[in-house]
């Protein structure tokens, strides 16, 4: 089935969503030609998308075969869990220090919003938030190499959470977590916020199963109907 032709940016936020949504588990392959049929386009912003989603580590080009939905392997997981764990507490001390009344601003903003998500029901979007609130606080950091390399790290991080998180019934303890780490680095206690966020990393660590059950793929048509506006 064709839809009507949409733009660049609207068929990337489209599958964006999905991957993040966990409608597009790991492994589905994302065939340029069934693509470009459902959204009424060409390939050639098909492969623009696809680039813009390898780039963010959500998806992975393989020669000669194509293009699949990428979410790390526990092995991968246990090493890119303990690069943050090394690195996140040292950017979140410098945060402490460093942050601006704008960085502050937009931590708090997101933990409200992860707060109302769960409340809502709606886990995926609160698990966009706590990403966004994680990413604030490295921003806030203000070391550009830090920031460079802890933005792949929380990126590839909240892929595996996306997809293999169990923690639905542990949302109060997370956004309190979450709280105690803002409350720090609002008072500028520089030394508390580093001891927190070194006792979060394990918490997160500790909800993630790799045996968890993953949604079938929806088909394209499909997803293009749940996210396209009535």
């Amino acid at each position: 089935m064709s839809h009507s032709k949409m733009g660049e940016h609207q068929i990337y936020q489209i599958l964006r969503n999905a991957i993040f949504n966990a409608e597009l588990p790991p492994g589905t392959q994302l065939v340029e030609s069934s693509l470009a049929e459902g959204f009424g386009v060409s390939r050639t912003p098909i492969r623009a998308v696809l680039s813009r989603l390898k780039y963010e580590s959500l998806v992975r080009i393989i020669p000669n075969r194509g293009a699949f939905v990428y979410c790390p392997t526990p092995e991968e997981a246990e090493q890119i869990f303990f690069v943050r764990q090394m690195l996140e507490p040292e950017a979140t001390y410098l945060a402490a220090l460093n942050a601006s009344s704008s960085d502050l601003e937009s931590m708090n903003f997101f933990l409200d919003k992860e707060e109302q998500y769960y409340k809502q029901n709606q886990p995926h979007l609160a698990l966009q938030a706590i990403h966004s609130f994680h990413f604030a606080v490295i921003e806030a950091c203000k070391n550009p190499y830090l920031i460079q390399y802890l933005q792949e790290i929380l990126s590839l991080t909240h892929i595996i959470l996306t997809f293999y998180d169990v923690s639905e019934s542990n949302t109060t303890d997370s956004n309190h977590e979450h709280r105690d780490l803002y409350d720090a680095i609002y008072q500028r206690d520089a030394t508390r916020a580093k001891q927190l966020a070194n006792e979060h990393i394990p918490s997160i660590v500790k909800d993630i199963d790799f045996t968890k059950k993953l949604n079938h793929s929806l088909s394209i048509d499909q997803i293009i109907t749940r996210y396209t506006p009535k």
